[in-house]
């Protein structure tokens, strides 16, 4: 017993480890792009400004100041929509989004920090290097137990790397797996110059009531 409380003590140290890997992993660049973007409309349309400002504040709530290792659905997709609103403004017309979640799956469970690196990867390395304009497409459905979350861009310049990487789309897989078992995690299909999808594998973990945990 002395053991098995070491051993769980020590996979909650890697966990909140993990954590602050992926917060410290928000790249620099989208701050001084977000700023360069806040910059260049302040002057044209402060209404436009002010919101994108209240979007970076939403952002750097959800990243910084998560205390809980668990997150719903829910909170992942504000994180997310946060952050692709203010890339929406950067990109001035050439990306669209699409969410697509139903309601009766935003109370749904999850590691904190799953949606949110497997999406910038999507506008850093798929959309960012279009001449044309991109797409990216968020849906979420729910067979039986198990949640699937598909993240789509329309670049299809996805590249694999080492299956032991550290960073980004690895450690979220790492982190579903390590949790959930090897039968869950992340997959990926690319159709090259077409499009990208990841698809994140989950149980289905309905968010308890109050009092019923």
């Amino acid at each position: 017993q002395v053991l098995a409380g070491k051993i769980e003590a020590q996979k909650r140290l890697l966990v909140q480890s993990e954590i602050k890997l992926l917060q410290a992993q928000i790249n620099p660049h989208f701050l001084f792009n977000a700023l360069n973007t806040l910059a260049a409309i302040i002057r044209r349309d402060p209404e436009e400004a002010r919101r994108i400002v209240q979007y970076l504040s939403t952002f750097f709530r959800k990243s910084l100041k998560r205390v809980s290792t668990e997150a719903t659905l829910k909170d992942e997709i504000e994180h997310v929509d946060a952050y692709l609103r203010i890339e929406l403004a950067r990109f001035a017309g050439r990306m669209d989004v699409d969410i697509c979640i139903p309601d009766e799956l935003l109370g749904m469970h999850l590691p904190a920090f799953t949606l949110q690196p497997i999406v910038e990867n999507a506008v850093k390395y798929g959309l960012s290097q279009l001449i044309e304009p991109g797409r990216i497409a968020i849906r979420a459905e729910r067979q039986d137990d198990r949640l699937t979350i598909v993240v789509e861009d329309s670049a299809g310049l996805y590249k694999p790397l080492p299956k032991n990487d550290g960073m980004g789309m690895g450690l979220v897989d790492r982190r579903i797996k390590i949790r959930y078992g090897e039968a869950f995690g992340i997959a990926v299909l690319c159709e090259p110059e077409r499009w990208t999808r990841v698809f994140i594998s989950l149980p289905a973990e309905e968010e308890c009531e109050a009092g019923a945990c």
